[in-house]
């Protein structure tokens, strides 16, 4: 067996000439700055490519038909990853605005309700009035009739327009996947199923 003393002066060579080469093939695998510039420009035209497009932008860029695909193929991966995040974000945002809509709604039937009642108390209140003074013409009584019933009718229909709203909105906000239709182009997410990594080779 050889020990480190017995080995030749060329064998030591190759040894190092050997690191050297897989040190430059490293460096050689990497993308330089126009590479990298010409590859975003075909990217923003066309983001998939055909085997024949592909040789020929590896050809023109002195690269790898492989190094071509496996650029486009993290540069897909990022992209829909920043796609997905941007309509999240709109999406989200629609949601906080309707669940804010919501919330004031509900506040405004409460007040609305509360003034129901103190119409429906005075009201009341009037109607005694009238059947305990006699003397009170036919026109004040009818008139109080008329707007008992008219009350009436307002608080039913009011409870009943503020039950659909409610109900409506609060399907849509305890029903995450409807927020897709919140959105302001209607986009589905659509996740890659593409298994690249997220950084450049």
């Amino acid at each position: 067996m050889e020990t480190p003393e017995n080995l030749s002066p060329d064998h030591s060579h190759e040894k190092k000439s050997s690191k050297t080469s897989k040190k430059k093939s490293k460096v050689a695998r990497r993308f330089n700055d126009e590479q990298i510039k010409s590859l975003e420009s075909i990217f923003k035209l066309d983001t998939k490519l055909d085997p024949k497009k592909k040789f020929e932008i590896a050809r023109d860029l002195e690269l790898q038909p492989r190094q071509v695909a496996i650029w486009f193929q993290n540069k897909r991966a990022r992209w829909k990853s920043k796609q997905i995040e941007q309509e999240y974000k709109v999406l989200k945002a629609n949601y906080d605005h309707l669940y804010m809509q919501f919330d004031d709604m509900k506040r405004e039937k409460q007040s609305l309700q509360m003034q129901l009642e103190e119409l429906n108390y005075v009201l009341k209140n009037l109607d005694n009035n009238s059947k305990e003074n006699p003397n009170s013409s036919n026109e004040e009584v009818e008139e109080i009739k008329n707007l008992k019933y008219l009350d009436k009718n307002e608080e039913q229909e009011f409870l009943r327009w503020g039950e659909e709203d409610e109900e409506e909105i609060s399907h849509l906000t305890t029903s995450p996947g409807k927020w897709s239709d919140l959105s302001t182009n209607g986009v589905i997410f659509n996740h890659s199923s593409d298994t690249s990594n997220w950084w450049e080779t």
